[in-house]
């Protein structure tokens, strides 16, 4: 069964007009008398408070030199911040290790060294790696 966007509205329209049914509220009065007079006095408070402004700025002190010879101080204030890090630290030396050489025994059952001899007499067949087999 399928619910078609007609179907939704109107039990929605039917669900409102049953909540609105069991409502009771006042009408609403809107209370115009009263908004003329706080507008007024909302203006004469932007005017007495110009007004006062202004006498007060004309009344400050002016000082007595002029611009030019006005000296400007700049003082610097100090900001420290402290903050904690934590980091890893390495300590590293260097360590120097000494081996005993190995030296060569020699041994009394190791053959002469053989004299060098050509491809010929060697009997070595050569031609089986020439062929790759």
């Amino acid at each position: 069964m399928e619910i078609s966007n007609e179907q939704i509205m109107e039990s929605a329209r039917r669900q409102r007009q049953q909540v609105e049914s069991h409502m009771s509220v006042e009408p609403w009065q809107t209370r115009r008398r009263s908004s003329g007079l706080v507008a007024a006095m909302g203006i004469a408070a932007s005017l007495v408070s110009f007004f006062a402004g202004y006498a007060f700025h004309a009344n400050k002190s002016q000082p007595s030199a002029s611009l030019e010879a006005q000296v400007v101080q700049v003082q610097h204030d100090t900001i420290m911040q402290v903050q904690t890090v934590r980091d890893t630290i390495y300590q590293t030396r260097i360590v120097t290790k000494y081996e005993k050489p190995l030296l060569a025994e020699s041994d009394d059952e190791t053959q002469p060294e053989q004299e060098a001899c050509s491809m010929l007499c060697d009997d070595i067949p050569y031609e089986l790696l020439a062929a790759g087999r």
